[in-house]
């Protein structure tokens, strides 16, 4: 098998919930998000290993593919097995496209299930 992603977005007014289920995810496997909206704020980053060789996963998520630099969005501090970041009053973020990109960043292997979940309101 291959690495596949299925994001869905649930929207609700400017209320955003981001779910990515992940199956042969490596290191480098990365998940587009077509979020839609330019401007918003992240308020939690929740990762969680489901199976697999690897043992902790440190979750990215920027604005462009690769996220490195001033195209990190939220990036997590440290690995572990169930990641879950909730920031107070949420981070702000951009995107000209609308588009997300989101790394779970597995330590080995490429036999991993994760599953994420992104917390999101629209706008500054």
């Amino acid at each position: 098998m291959a690495y596949a992603a299925t994001v869905t977005v649930d929207r609700k007014g400017g209320e955003i919930r981001v779910t990515i289920s992940e199956t042969e995810a490596a290191s480098t496997s990365e998940a587009s998000i077509d979020l839609g909206v330019e401007k918003f704020r992240v308020h939690r980053q929740i990762c969680t290993l489901s199976s697999g060789s690897a043992t902790t996963v440190d979750p990215i998520l920027g604005n462009a593919t690769a996220p490195s630099g001033a195209n990190i969005i939220l990036e997590n501090d440290t690995a572990a097995a169930t990641v879950d970041n909730a920031i107070t009053g949420g981070v702000t973020g951009y995107s000209s496209t609308g588009t997300l990109y989101h790394r779970s960043q597995v330590d080995s292997a490429t036999d991993n299930t994760v599953v994420s979940v992104y917390h999101i309101t629209v706008g500054w």
